[in-house]
């Protein structure tokens, strides 16, 4: 781990570094008390070819926050910027759009559609884009290959062990080239041997390809690989 993080979650770099900007986010839900805040004057700043991890304790809005940066959710209050572009206020398909070409996601559980192949779920992404049928299939290959799964691109998720759909999941997150990686608890639903290498692979892919990683996890062991760590505390982040 190269640094532990600054004041606040915020690094005050200029926009073009930046491949996330968040500034003030604040969300709560209804209770029967009245609202529950979850976050509150978050602040956030990632540079570009970061891995950034964020930890903390069940219950403390990790998933609110990922859902919040993903496009997937309204924040209440505050701004979001996703590579310089103020996103907060876009139209719902305008929303949709920016997710499917530059947002890549990956989650706990692996979400693979079970009647299609590896290469399959890796190529849906693509064809939902408009791009040809072969240069889908090359890619999804290309993009199954570099996870290490060249020889398993045509079976489907109930011949894969649960580290292997994890891998075509993360496949299909990286396929369309994505600016920024987002993953929630990726290695959650693995035993420890089986996180260990998830845990390698995202760490040398974000190395390589100097994509954006913003991981939120419970695991020391893949915090630890991350340029950067912060905890979600009290609907904050502050240096883990």
């Amino acid at each position: 781990m190269k640094q532990s993080g600054q004041s606040a979650g915020s690094m005050t770099l200029d926009t073009k570094s930046l491949a996330l900007r968040a500034t003030g986010l604040g969300k709560s839900y209804p209770s029967p008390t009245g609202p529950l805040m979850v976050l509150q004057e978050l602040d956030l700043e990632v540079p570009r070819g970061t891995l950034l991890a964020i930890i903390g304790a069940s219950g403390t809005g990790k998933t609110t926050l990922l859902n919040l940066l993903g496009l997937l959710d309204h924040a209440d209050t505050g701004t979001l910027e996703v590579g310089g572009r103020r996103v907060d206020a876009l139209s719902e398909a305008d929303r949709c759009r920016l997710r499917a070409e530059r947002l890549g996601f990956v989650f706990q559980f692996h979400h693979l559609l079970p009647e299609f192949t590896a290469e399959e779920n890796v190529m849906m992404p693509l064809l939902l884009a408009g791009v040809a049928m072969e240069a889908a299939r090359a890619r999804a290959r290309t993009q199954l290959a570099a996870v290490g799964l060249h020889d398993r691109w045509l079976h489907v998720p109930a011949e894969l062990s649960g580290g292997e759909a994890q891998r075509v999941a993360v496949a299909r997150a990286l396929v369309s080239d994505p600016e920024l990686v987002l993953a929630d608890e990726p290695s959650g639903n693995l035993d420890t041997a089986t996180a260990a290498g998830l845990h390698e692979l995202l760490s040398s892919l974000a190395r390589e390809r100097h994509q954006t990683f913003v991981l939120v996890t419970h695991d020391d062991r893949l915090a630890g690989q991350a340029d950067r760590v912060l905890r979600l505390q009290g609907g904050r982040l502050e240096p883990a």
